[in-house]
């Protein structure tokens, strides 16, 4: 069953909280339209996000990590967006401490990183947004100047400075956290939620599942370890996140 952009928006205008697939309260949802479709729609969808993840879809191993592939992105008359995808069977966690999960998750780390870019930003084009940069309006880190500049301006450490130049830009997903990760009987993890993906310093991925663990008080998705030479800079880095959502910055 194929339905049109307009059957789409009735349905899911007309979708009751029990028929959602997942709901976050005043943000985004999911409603399974078929058996093999679904729609994430709400005023936080963008098109920035189709691209990301239809890029994710296109240059991901589907054997290490399973992206729902997009088939449609489009906007109704008060700006909410939907994007239409695979529907894809499995469960999130609230946590993962089995061995298996663990090296599965650590492997899809890995994969990111030989995914490399020249030039920093969003995966699908247009304003990185991810949980790391604040809570200000989203901006668009095409330089690695212009990352650097937006850490040294917030972390307020005296005579301390970030510099990414000799960082190697990877794939960084931004939001490995229980509920963007679906697991199903012998298939590999599936990864959902390609919004704040994006080609930045590795180190960031393990910064924002710090940030995470910080703002809900327990662990995050994965407990990334941080080399000995990377302490100081995560440290200003999260300093910097921290007066960014303190002061608006």
């Amino acid at each position: 069953m194929t339905l049109s952009q307009d059957e789409t928006i009735d349905r899911c205008g007309k979708a009751r909280p029990q028929d959602l697939v997942a709901h976050i309260p005043h943000g985004n949802s999911i409603l399974k339209l078929s058996d093999g479709i679904a729609v994430k729609f709400g005023y936080g969808v963008t098109e920035h996000e189709a691209h990301s993840q239809d890029k994710a879809y296109q240059i991901l191993d589907h054997d290490i990590v399973r992206v729902p592939k997009v088939y449609d992105f489009f906007q109704d008359g008060q700006g909410r967006g939907y994007l239409v995808m695979d529907f894809m069977e499995g469960q999130t966690q609230d946590s993962y401490k089995d061995h298996s999960q663990l090296k599965a998750l650590f492997r899809i780390l890995d994969h990111f990183a030989i995914q490399t870019s020249e030039r920093p930003g969003s995966l699908g084009g247009g304003p990185s947004r991810a949980l790391l940069f604040g809570e200000s309006d989203p901006l668009t880190f095409d330089t690695i100047d212009k990352i650097e500049r937006w850490y040294n301006m917030r972390h307020l450490v005296p005579g301390a400075t970030l510099s990414f130049q000799e960082s190697e830009l990877v794939l960084c997903h931004l939001g490995l956290f229980p509920r963007n990760i679906l697991w199903h009987p012998d298939q590999p993890p599936c990864v959902l939620d390609w919004s704040s993906a994006g080609y930045y310093p590795r180190i960031f991925e393990a910064c924002s599942q710090l940030i995470r663990e910080r703002l809900e008080q327990r662990g995050g998705v994965l407990q990334i370890p941080i080399p000995e030479c990377e302490a100081d800079r995560v440290s200003l880095i999260l300093k910097a996140w921290g007066n960014a959502q303190r002061f608006h910055l």
